[in-house]
């Protein structure tokens, strides 16, 4: 499979883009029982950065050549959502001030009226449809109803229990004028992982019907603030899934971060579209790396690389890395 999705992706040419995450906040209202952020982890150091400390994050990532962001905070309560959106709103504004190509919000699940106030002040075609680059990532985590259940709860207090308010958020994202979605698994989560690769499938096939870009991500299980190391699946079927979802879904954009350790990037990158590259703690960047404290992080990142280091490796003949200019070049 994966030798067959190689030579399938190689007679394309080779085109990678990237991004980094940037975490707004580590604090939630969510239960996921996987998840260092989950709302009762009393082992994880809660931490939220002004708006003021977000801008010059974005700043330093621009400097050191990053064009393309995501945005991230936890899920939250409706009476805690107002302020989410307008947090991650402003930076949001901050991002198209400073010329980002792309953005990706990770938010959660939100109702149809608060994207008015998550997408404020950004631009729009004459069609309604946001002009920027701007994409929904809403990760189902797993499509087993039961194993969904198990690790996000039944509270309806609880912002992520509700199983069909999440699948369908991409939905709303597309009705109110987004034209990017980022659905994704959690691999490992739920053993039988063929069942997830067709539902991930049958639902990238669904938002590609709506004339979606789709990208679609497959990070594995990692070590948690206060839990156990967990590395999802092995590594050969890992690669497996990988290949079978870049021949099926061949215009769709497979997502592989830095949870992955740089054996399994370099395996991996002939077939993927877009390596992400960054830390998974509250604004963590330096001018010439990041801070990655597993204490105040939502997971454990394999590769703590600078990710200049990390993406150059990839810079090959014949090979682009969209979204990412070196200083100086």
């Amino acid at each position: 499979m994966y030798d067959l999705a190689r030579a399938v992706h190689g007679s394309r040419g080779r085109q990678l883009e990237t991004f980094s995450p940037l975490y707004m906040t580590n604090t939630c209202d969510a239960e996921c029982r996987m998840c260092g952020m989950r709302r009762d982890n009393r082992a994880l150091k809660r931490e939220t950065a002004e708006i003021d400390d977000i801008e010059r994050q974005l700043r330093i990532l621009s400097t050191r050549g990053m064009r393309a962001v995501a945005l991230l905070t936890g899920e939250y309560r409706a009476a805690t959502r107002p302020w989410a959106m307008r947090y991650v709103n402003s930076a949001l504004r901050v991002t198209q001030a400073l010329g980002f190509g792309h953005v990706l919000i990770n938010v959660g699940s939100i109702d149809a009226h608060e994207f008015d106030t998550l997408l404020a002040g950004i631009p729009r075609r004459a069609d309604g449809s946001v002009q920027p680059k701007v994409t929904m990532s809403t990760f189902q985590e797993t499509y087993s109803r039961d194993i969904y259940t198990k690790f996000m709860g039944s509270d309806a207090d609880n912002p992520r229990a509700d199983f069909e308010r999440r699948l369908t958020n991409f939905d709303r994202a597309y009705r109110t004028g987004m034209r990017v979605a980022n659905p994704g698994i959690l691999v490992g989560l739920n053993p039988d992982l063929a069942f997830e690769m067709l539902a991930l499938a049958l639902h990238a096939r669904h938002l590609l019907a709506l004339g979606m870009e789709v990208y679609l991500s497959v990070p594995r299980l990692r070590q948690i603030a206060g839990g156990r190391s967990k590395g999802g699946v092995c590594d050969g079927d890992f690669i497996r899934l990988v290949s079978l979802l870049s021949l099926g879904l061949p215009t769709c954009k497979i997502v592989i971060t830095t949870r992955e350790d740089a054996e399994i990037q370099h395996t991996l990158a002939p077939i993927i579209a877009v390596i992400s590259a960054g830390s998974a703690a509250v604004a963590p960047y330096t001018e010439n790396g990041a801070r990655f404290p597993l204490d105040t992080s939502q997971f454990e990142v394999i590769d703590q690389r600078p990710f200049e280091e990390i993406l150059r490796e990839h810079s090959v003949p014949g090979a682009v890395i969209e979204n990412f200019q070196p200083p100086g070049t």
